[in-house]
């Protein structure tokens, strides 16, 4: 599947999810819910430096960050990264984080299948 294939699905079976977008694990967006390309490269951009802030965290460990949530009363920024790929999406005030983690990892789950 498709990374805008999978983004539809995600969107169609999350319907917390208010904006989302995909990216390569080192590279650019290939799929975005968001339909100004600026906003899509912030939202990315936020999902690589909450990753990469969250691995600082993790000195002692050798593995990557695979999930998180960052929440503020507006809303929350979920992320699910794996090998080649990351799906991060926005969502309201008080989602119930674990399922909106799981229908990002399953997402990630068809990229990362078909990769």
């Amino acid at each position: 599947m498709d990374a805008d294939a999978a983004l539809t699905d995600l969107t169609d079976v999350s319907t917390q999810v208010r904006e989302a977008v995909v990216l390569e694990r080192e590279g650019p967006v290939v799929a975005s819910t968001i339909a100004d390309e600026a906003r899509s490269r912030a939202l990315a951009d936020a999902a690589r430096a909450a990753l990469e802030a969250a691995s600082r965290v993790r000195t002692a460990s050798t593995s990557r960050v695979t999930a998180l949530e960052a929440a503020v009363p507006e809303g929350s920024l979920f992320v699910a990264a794996g090998a080649s790929h990351v799906v991060a999406a926005t969502t309201g005030p008080d989602e119930p984080a674990g399922l909106v983690l799981y229908d990002l990892r399953t997402c990630l789950r068809t990229l990362e299948e078909d990769a």
